[in-house]
């Protein structure tokens, strides 16, 4: 299952941690955190792996090139 959610960091509390733990329970999930400070950025970097997903990339080569420093 792959869940986005797009929130203001004031809204995290301990309620939003229970529901994740419920929705996940008893499985290993990965946590990843983006600054959508700019959507245009955020916007861009969908397209593009939108694009290389659907040239079959691997999951491996997305990240990257989407996370090279």
């Amino acid at each position: 299952m792959h869940i986005n959610y797009k929130l203001n960091t004031n809204e995290l509390d301990a309620d939003f941690l229970e529901s994740v733990k419920i929705m996940f329970k008893d499985k290993d999930i990965t946590i990843s955190i983006d600054d959508m400070e700019n959507d245009e950025d955020f916007a861009l970097a969908k397209s593009m792996e939108e694009g290389l997903l659907s040239e079959s990339v691997s999951r491996e080569e997305l990240d990257k090139v989407l996370y090279a420093d």
